[in-house]
């Protein structure tokens, strides 16, 4: 496995990476670790442009990388603020080490999981369900938009109705994160919906569930896990809601058809590795809700012991 060298390009805090990084150590492999959130006020980093061989050379505190038989773009973070630093300049420097890593990475030749530019395109969710839609996955009755007379015609037309982010899944208030999940809409909230022009949402119909469902696709694999999200109250509209442990999950077989769709979805989105979110109605049709290109597994693979970090290490060292 010396001829193995995957770049990881991830954030300290991220225990999916810690995960695969212990797997590919026992499979000797060897691996650069790129956090984020080192940059640039812990880490330097410095790139050669315009080598012949590789493209550029990129060089960590004084340590040349070697150019990657796999690269795996995970996550990005950034540092805090140092106290002392203005916050105009702050910014400047994030976005400076922002384009000179990403910059740097993208001049190699390798295998990614995934590239980050399909990434960052498949993070829009608007793309994503329309791409859904083109390959014949269905979707829920969807509208984007913050037009409050759009609002109220889809609330009267889908009967029972649903509201998510577009983008971000968190919003910043008084200086600290809180957690922006899956709500239902309810004729209490039409009162309020004037101020809802101010940011765009996404408004769906409420599919009826028999059980929400996660697929986590590495490469052609695909790992579909049933969570039983219809059995508590507190995670029938979004079961990350729920802090129940004993939430069920099951092991769920796809339909063959089904498969294919996923995989030529992620094909189409240029992905290596994503989260797929689906509902799986009463009536035993699945529904398309989103795939998230850095989704995490680990419960999964706890719970279940399904070795999705396993396939993940595969992957990355050609063994998959």
């Amino acid at each position: 496995m010396n001829d193995c060298h995957v770049l990881i390009v991830s954030t300290i805090a991220d225990v999916a990476t810690d995960d695969v990084v212990r797997r590919l150590s026992a499979r000797g492999a060897v691996y650069t670790r790129i956090n984020t959130e080192d940059y640039p006020f812990s880490k330097t980093l410095s790139f050669a442009a315009g080598m012949p061989a590789s493209g550029g050379r990129l060089d960590i505190d004084g340590r040349s990388i070697e150019p990657p038989t796999a690269a795996w773009y995970r996550r990005m973070r950034t540092p805090a603020k140092p106290e002392a630093m203005d916050s105009g300049v702050y910014d400047f420097c994030l976005h400076e080490t922002r384009a000179t890593l990403l910059g740097s990475i993208l001049s190699f030749t390798t295998r990614w999981m995934s590239h980050p530019a399909s990434v960052w395109t498949s993070e829009f969710k608007p793309f994503q369900l329309s791409m859904a839609t083109q390959i014949g996955l269905p979707i829920p009755p969807t509208i984007i938009t913050n037009d409050p007379g759009e609002i109220r015609r889809a609330f009267d037309q889908f009967g029972a109705m649903v509201a998510k982010p577009v983008r971000r899944g968190y919003i910043t208030k008084d200086g600290s994160n809180s957690a922006i999940f899956t709500s239902q809409v309810l004729e209490e909230h039409m009162d309020q919906v004037e101020s809802a022009r101010y940011s765009p949402a996404i408004y769906q119909a409420l599919i009826p569930k028999r059980f929400d469902v996660r697929v986590t696709v590495v490469g052609s694999q695909l790992f579909a896990v049933a969570i039983d999200s219809q059995s508590d109250p507190a995670a029938s509209i979004d079961w990350r809601l729920t802090d129940n442990p004993a939430l069920a999950h099951h092991p769920l077989k796809l339909p063959e058809r089904l498969a294919d769709h996923l995989l030529r979805l992620m094909k189409s989105l240029g992905l290596s590795f994503g989260a797929i979110d689906l509902v799986q109605k009463p009536d035993g049709e699945f529904v398309f809700l989103e795939v998230n290109p850095s989704g995490q597994w680990l419960w999964l693979d706890r719970i279940l012991d399904l070795h999705i970090s396993d396939a993940v290490a595969d992957w990355l060292t050609k063994r998959g």
